[in-house]
């Protein structure tokens, strides 16, 4: 008894849909309004002067999150295409509609039609050089058509050129940086690093662009060089290498430091200003960063310590800048000074020889004496 009666109540509270009044609208169709290809236009035929309702959904049927549009009996049949379609293939619908909105026919559809943007570029190497320019090169993007020859099928101007651009050092945009081009190398000018560099292609009739960028993380060294060393000793060179990170928000960026874990770093060393550097010592940061170099001194000259540039080669690693630390001139001195060998390379002195130890050893002689008296004053007082 209770079956038959639920399944009465369900017939009551589920809306019976409804068979079609009228017609099906037909040939719907679509077409660019001008050459410039900056609005399509949907166009149908339909059986008497009817409302209409006109749906763009995914080429499979799923519905999109795209508002309805509207034509109004007595109104041409003919609608504007929505903006803001990209990168998906659509089909519109078209369907007969009372004044409430409820379906009268069964949906008429176009063809399928796709909104893909040209294809974005790869980019096969981002490479810092010493003066602070990167050099980035690429090779276009490749695309197949998935429908060929739908109606609002555009030829694509080939060779595909791409925009350059680089990141803004404080807000999460990008600055272009030329025209665009059918090149594949750009060298991008020495900006605020860390930052991001990549390429935009040119927006075809879907409006839009594609980019693609890499990152190209900063680096900072600090080091202490002793000024002065023993000829024949050891010049110790310490310091500190930290990598630095672009960060942003959805408007601010900022930088984010961390211990430059393993990078390999060079101490080089030149006669004078204006001559050529050389390398004289290798060495590694560590897991903190620090690093701790030995070099053998042979003369006064001047030092530094480099952190060579590191391309990247696509992918999502990230390039890393060149670095130095400032220019320290070191003498020579006398003795057997090993020049921070045991102080971990503060250095910077000039050892303490000859005349100022005798006056050290006098001072202290006389502190002696003094802390003497000073005993037998307070025995005699205590007494």
């Amino acid at each position: 008894m209770l079956t038959p009666l639920a399944a009465a109540l369900a017939l009551i509270t589920t809306p019976l849909a409804l068979a079609p009044t009228e017609p099906a609208p037909t040939d719907v169709t679509l077409a660019w309004t001008s050459e410039a290809h900056t609005e399509a236009v949907i166009t149908w035929n339909e059986t008497g002067d009817v409302r209409n309702r006109i749906d763009i959904v995914f080429a499979d049927g799923r519905t999109t999150n795209i508002a309805s549009k509207f034509a109004e009996a007595g109104q041409p049949n003919r609608v504007p295409l929505s903006g803001g379609l990209f990168d998906q293939d659509y089909r519109v619908l078209v369907r007969v509609v009372d004044a409430d909105g409820a379906e009268l026919s069964e949906p008429a559809s176009s063809p399928e039609f796709d909104t893909d943007r040209e294809p974005p570029a790869v980019i096969t190497s981002v490479a810092p050089q010493e003066d602070g320019t990167v050099v980035m090169k690429w090779k276009a993007g490749a695309y197949t058509d998935p429908n060929p020859g739908d109606p609002l099928d555009v030829a694509p101007a080939l060779p595909y050129r791409y925009v350059p651009i680089a990141s803004q050092p404080f807000f999460n945009e990008y600055d272009q940086l030329g025209p665009a081009t059918a090149e594949t190398t750009f060298v991008v000018p020495a900006r605020q690093s860390p930052m991001r560099v990549g390429l935009r292609n040119v927006p075809n009739e879907w409006y839009g662009y594609n980019g693609i960028s890499a990152g190209v993380d900063g680096a900072q060294l600090t080091a202490k060089i002793p000024s002065t060393v023993a000829t024949g000793g050891t010049l110790r060179v310490t310091g500190k290498a930290i990598r630095t990170a672009r960060a942003c928000d959805p408007g601010p960026c900022w930088s984010e430091e961390t211990p430059d874990t393993g990078r390999a770093l060079l101490v080089q060393s030149r006669s004078s200003e204006g001559t050529p550097w050389r390398n004289v010592a290798t060495g590694k940061a560590g897991s903190d960063g620090a690093f701790s170099i030995p070099v053998k001194f042979d003369g006064a000259a001047d030092f530094r310590v480099v952190a060579t540039a590191i391309p990247s080669a696509g992918g999502d690693a990230r390039a890393r800048t060149f670095a130095a630390t400032d220019v320290t001139h070191v003498t020579a001195g006398t003795g057997s000074g090993n020049g921070g060998e045991g102080d971990g390379g503060e250095g910077g002195g000039l050892p303490i020889t000859g005349t100022p130890v005798v006056w050290i050893a006098v001072a202290g002689g006389l502190l002696v004496v003094l802390g003497a008296l000073f005993a037998v004053f307070g025995r005699r007082r205590r007494g």
